[in-house]
């Protein structure tokens, strides 16, 4: 057994594990896998705590890396699929949850990540927020790509990357993702990741969901329901009705659209307008709300803040490639709220 970081690390029966005093956290790595720097052991730690209120310090790198691959925490959804598509010379790295529980499948997300060949890596740290009276998930900006991280040194690893969209980036609010223009202070993750000799991307961020779904719409599996089974989607919730609509295909409404949809509030309200303009999408709610969402299905290019700059002109070079433009004019996205009664 290797032991690393003040003994928080091991490696055995192939797996690296972070020993909490509350839980052993593992993932699963092949037999030529090395214990990390202290770099990258603390930046783990870093996502991992950090959302949680615990202070963590990262070790900074005693070197930076000139150069080094780009990786995406992928997650078999659209807009994990449209980064990857930004950045085509990337690896996608899923992390594959160790217990499926309640409504979560993995079937969907196996297929896509076979579709784009990429890396499988079994991991229970989708649990470590129960520890602190969460519910499972991934916590914080860079929540999901702790499994990049950790495999940062294994596959030459300089950029990390996850699908984070507009409407989580720039309009997340205390009523939910899509819902209010609210810039945030993102500093001290990309600090975090730097410190650690890597930098961290957000090549989506300027993107809502519906440009998100046109990059990716060549890639048969990609998908954001992770209820469904045999490369087929639920169809019976909030996510299939709005991502449905957005390709094309509304459905029927059900109880959780319902329920999403009589909120003084709408989450993801820019995207179910859009797919009503352009889509066929029609719910009583929804078409008496009056709001512009021409902005809806372009580029917002301040978003290239969260992009490297050697990583700059590929990004732009594929948004041209599939006809996404730049927004000139945003004054309809940064004045947004999502309140069913602002007309404007």
């Amino acid at each position: 057994m290797t032991t690393c970081r003040t003994n928080c690390w091991s490696i055995e029966d192939n797996k690296i594990v972070y020993h909490h005093p509350n839980m052993n956290v593992f993932w699963g790595v092949p037999d030529d896998y090395s214990m990390p720097s202290e770099s990258v052991l603390s930046l783990a730690e870093y996502i991992l705590l950090t959302p949680h209120g615990v202070h963590v310090d990262v070790v900074p790198m005693s070197t930076i890396k000139d150069n080094g691959r780009v990786a995406i925490a992928y997650s078999g959804g659209i807009d994990s699929t449209a980064a990857l598509e930004l950045l085509p010379d990337s690896i996608p790295i899923y992390t594959k949850v160790a217990k499926q529980k309640g409504l979560h499948k993995v079937d969907n997300a196996i297929l896509a990540l076979n579709e784009v060949h990429g890396e499988a890596i079994v991991s229970n740290y989708d649990e470590f927020p129960l520890i602190f009276g969460k519910r499972s998930g991934y916590f914080g900006f860079g929540g999901f790509t702790v499994t990049c991280v950790l495999y940062s040194e294994y596959f030459k690893l300089k950029t990390i990357c996850d699908g984070n969209v507009l409407e989580t980036v720039y309009m997340h609010s205390s009523l939910g993702h899509g819902t209010q223009y609210n810039l945030k202070n993102y500093s001290p993750i990309f600090n975090a990741f730097n410190r650690a000799g890597l930098q961290y991307c957000m090549p989506c961020a300027g993107l809502t969901e519906v440009s998100t779904t046109k990059i990716a719409k060549a890639y048969r599996y990609a998908m954001g329901c992770m209820r469904g089974r045999n490369g087929q989607p639920c169809n019976n919730c909030m996510k299939c009705f709005r991502k449905r609509a957005i390709q094309g295909n509304p459905i029927s409404t059900n109880l959780e659209v319902e329920k999403k949809l009589c909120g003084k509030f709408i989450p993801m309200l820019p995207s179910l307008l859009w797919a009503r303009d352009n889509k066929g999408l029609s719910h009583p709610i929804l078409d008496s709300i009056d709001k512009n969402v021409d902005w809806v299905d372009k580029w917002y290019s301040r978003a290239e803040e969260f992009i490297p700059e050697e990583l700059r002109n590929t990004i732009r070079s594929s948004l041209n490639k599939h006809g996404i433009i730049e927004l000139c004019d945003p004054v309809h996205l940064e004045g947004w709220v999502s309140s069913v009664s602002d007309t404007y």
